[in-house]
């Protein structure tokens, strides 16, 4: 049985030693978190990943793909036999997805080890990434939220947990155009106090 928590999914199930099962590691502090706003068709983050000279293996599921870098490390082990993503040469990506029918969701890229010092090739790559991402603008920060209509278009809790959100192309062009977005993980509860917020606007949320 798979219990879903706030940055992944959790099971009790044993480590594979072969591959990651997309839905079976264990959800623990993430070391850097990025949001970023994007189209859901767009797949410029997984493409940035896939084009690296250090490919990773790629295990999806419908909430997530899992990056796993073998060839930095094999998959590390808590105490009951679950795989330890905080230990491991791991990376989640959430690419955005839509949401009653309006709403599109906040892309998230989490780099799970906390062990930087046992993948000093994954700690590069974190720094490329970041690098990448640097060319694109911020289209909101908490440093600047409060200013009058700064992050209108931006619902649910992703301002509560994220630090800054970066805009690509199609996604920054939609934000400019009054497309609204929401957290990846806000739940039926925190949508349908925003739809209905929204429709009061003229939304059609459902």
């Amino acid at each position: 049985m798979v219990r879903k928590t706030r940055f992944g999914v959790k099971s009790a199930l044993l480590v594979s030693t072969t591959l990651p099962p997309p839905d079976r590691v264990v959800s623990g502090s993430m070391a850097n978190t990025f949001y970023f706003m994007a189209s859901p068709t767009e797949l410029d983050v997984l493409d940035w990943f896939r084009s690296q000279a250090d490919r990773p293996e790629e295990y999806p599921n419908v909430e997530r793909t899992l990056l796993f870098y073998r060839q930095f490390g094999s998959l590390a082990q808590t105490p009951d036999g679950s795989p330890d993503q905080t230990m491991s040469p791991l990376i989640s990506v959430y690419l955005p997805k839509v949401r009653r029918g309006v709403l599109w969701t906040i892309g998230e890229v989490h780099f799970l080890s906390k062990s930087k010092a046992n993948f000093p090739a994954l700690k590069r790559i974190e720094k490329d990434f970041r690098r990448w991402l640097g060319r694109y603008p911020v289209v909101w920060s908490r440093e600047k939220d409060g200013e009058e209509g700064y992050g209108y278009f931006i619902e649910g809790t992703v301002k509560n947990v994220a630090a800054q959100i970066i805009g690509l192309p199609a996604g920054k062009a939609a934000f400019d155009a009054g497309q609204y977005f929401v957290a990846e993980h806000d739940n039926d509860y925190v949508l349908d106090q925003v739809c209905q917020s929204l429709r009061l606007r003229g939304v059609n949320c459902c």
